[in-house]
């Protein structure tokens, strides 16, 4: 599956993280420093297993369990964000 950005968002960086506000739901949030980075790899074209590897590779290292719990993580946020209409997916 690719990921993308609803066009119902509109969202910017700040030195907080991301800002985002959803136009259709009145949603208004800000995104800590993980869920920045998915967000900005997502808004870069990346699917949600690319977006997950890359994260663990960065925090984790080599460490099995962090890899898994790392990855579990990304894809519950995504699916989150999914529900809540903030990510698109599509088929690849």
């Amino acid at each position: 599956m690719s990921l993308r950005i609803s066009d119902a968002v509109v969202w910017q960086e700040t030195g907080e993280g991301i800002s985002l506000y959803h136009t259709e739901t009145g949603d208004f949030r800000t995104l800590n420093e993980t869920g920045s980075k998915i967000w900005l790899a997502v808004a870069g074209g990346g699917g949600a297993q690319p977006v997950a590897s890359a994260l663990s590779r960065e925090f984790a290292g080599t460490d099995p369990a962090l890899i898994k719990r790392i990855v579990a993580d990304v894809h519950a946020f995504i699916g989150t964000m999914v529900d809540q209409g903030l990510f698109e997916e599509s088929p690849a």
